[in-house]
């Protein structure tokens, strides 16, 4: 059996049609004649069915990409990372930190990745900041990747590319993906994380107008646009998932939680309103909102506050 194409139009007759009884195009009928497209596996682009990106068999063939690619909640990013990069060759994009200090952190994000890894090469544009990781040993080349891959090109292919909170920085969307097609290796992967745009405090915080992020942001990624990307590069959208964000705190933990709150000392994400009186507005829920929210949290998908991708190059690239 041939999968169903939109370009075939649907049809289907009902009372008061018309006096000739042509009757209207039914969408409906359109996605129950597309929905064995969600159970093909997801292989192919949604160009090989249809010329139409809003057809139904175009969204039919996405949700069986995104369907193949979710993964449960990530319960520690950086240990995810760690894992990815375990005794592999890697390139960590982005690597120095904002706060050179913070390159002395055991929790520093490359530290961790190079102390795993078989190789760790970091790049950035940030000149003080990669003569400073050089000073500390590290393995790093002062580049910007929208220029290609430049001195890196030597080094490749790379089994696992890193992108840690970038992507939502950078104008060049496309800059991660051209580097993936041109330095992994068959097999390989570039490992995203970014800001959920679905979780709750922040769709809460659009909604009311209120300004509380980092202003160096320029876009967040959401799923089917991060596979629509790969695949215009021939890579593939692999696994999908945010952060588990809840607490999962020991006895001691718990306590100190509670004193840092009681003596209003615990963290409270804020922002300032951009509409009606000007004033700080909090970003996130209130007591009984939020716990509310903690309860329905396995009802729902994509609460954590960072999305993780993995894009992986195919071991045989499609023509």
């Amino acid at each position: 059996m041939s999968p169903p194409s939109a370009a075939a139009p649907f049809s289907c007759r009902r009372r008061g049609a018309g006096q000739n009884g042509v009757v209207r195009h039914s969408r409906s009928e359109e996605f129950r004649g597309a929905l064995p497209l969600v159970t093909s596996g997801g292989g192919g682009r949604w160009t090989d069915v249809t010329a139409d990106p809003n057809a139904a068999a175009a969204l039919a063939r996405r949700a069986a990409v995104l369907r193949a690619a979710w993964r449960p909640p990530v319960r520690d990013r950086v240990r995810f990372l760690e894992e990815r990069c375990r005794g592999r060759r890697v390139l960590d994009v982005g690597c120095v930190a904002h706060d050179v200090a913070r390159m002395n952190s055991p929790q520093w994000l490359h530290g961790r990745l190079a102390a795993v890894a078989a190789r760790c090469i970091g790049v950035d544009v940030l000149p003080d900041g990669v003569d400073a990781m050089r000073e500390r040993g590290f393995e790093v080349v002062l580049h910007d990747l929208r220029d290609g891959l430049g001195p890196l090109a030597e080094e490749a292919p790379f089994d696992v590319i890193v992108a840690g909170e970038l992507i939502e920085h950078v104008e060049a969307i496309d800059m991660l993906i051209r580097t993936a097609t041109d330095a992994l290796a068959p097999g390989g992967e570039l490992v995203v994380t970014t800001p959920n745009p679905y979780a709750p405090h922040r769709v809460r915080a659009a909604q009311l107008g209120i300004v509380w992020e980092n202003v160096d942001h320029i876009f967040y990624a959401f799923p089917s646009g991060m596979a629509e990307l790969a695949e215009r590069y021939g890579l593939v959208l692999a696994e999908a998932g945010v952060t588990d964000d809840r607490p999962h705190l020991g006895p001691m933990e718990l306590l100190r939680a509670v004193r840092r709150r009681l003596r209003s000392r615990h963290w409270l994400t804020v922002g300032f309103a951009t509409s009606g009186e000007p004033k700080v507005r909090r970003v996130g829920y209130g007591r009984v909102s939020g716990l509310l929210h903690g309860l329905w949290w396995p009802r729902r998908r994509f609460l954590g506050e960072t999305f993780v991708y993995v894009v992986r190059r195919p071991e045989v690239r499609r023509r």
